[in-house]
């Protein structure tokens, strides 16, 4: 089976800077990672657990909610 991951990060980023006016650099310090950590994990397909964690707990949310997927093989799922 292939699976395609979407990281939803920079959104829920963007729209806690909109709700709070909190800056990238201010959510990278709270992580405790760097500013420039904090744009690889928006463009990342793929990441550390433990830092997708870190985001969930920071944003109080599933981390399902992080992350969307889409099924582009599906010839070895069992139903």
């Amino acid at each position: 089976m292939k699976i395609k991951i979407i990281n939803n990060i920079d959104d829920k980023i963007t729209d806690y800077q909109f709700k709070t006016g909190a800056s990238k650099v201010w959510i990278a310090e709270q992580l405790g990672i760097s500013k420039a950590r904090l744009y690889q994990v928006c463009l990342a397909d793929n990441m550390m657990l433990d830092v997708a964690m870190k985001f969930a707990i920071f944003f109080k949310c599933p981390l399902e909610d992080l992350f969307d997927y889409e099924i582009i093989d599906d010839k070895n799922i069992i139903d």
